[in-house]
């Protein structure tokens, strides 16, 4: 999130889509609200174009929900992928025109 806050690009949040944990009742919430699937991270070009990013480990991949999500971004313009670490995502930054290799 640092990296993303100075890139310069734009305006980025954690997406927490993913509900909370009720320790009380000892189950989890979900929103009827919320997209299935939605990236943990969502952000706004300067130019007011959507960026969204999956982030994942190393060893993680995205569910059925998540590919569904960044194919349908990337359909109605928006930006979006998978990364796995900050130089992804400056990689995609770069594919995607939106900063300027040093």
């Amino acid at each position: 999130m640092d990296w993303l806050a100075l890139s310069g690009v734009g305006f980025f949040w954690k997406n927490t889509s993913g509900g909370f944990f009720d320790g009380k009742r000892m189950r989890k919430h979900t929103s009827s609200y919320a997209i299935r699937g939605t990236s943990d991270i969502l952000g706004l070009t300067n130019g007011g174009r959507l960026i969204a990013l999956e982030v994942k480990n190393e060893l993680g991949s995205p569910s059925k929900e998540q590919i569904v999500f960044i194919k349908k971004v990337q359909q109605c313009g928006g930006l979006a992928g998978l990364v796995r670490s900050v130089d992804q995502t400056r990689e995609l930054f770069l594919e995607w025109g939106l900063i300027d290799a040093e």
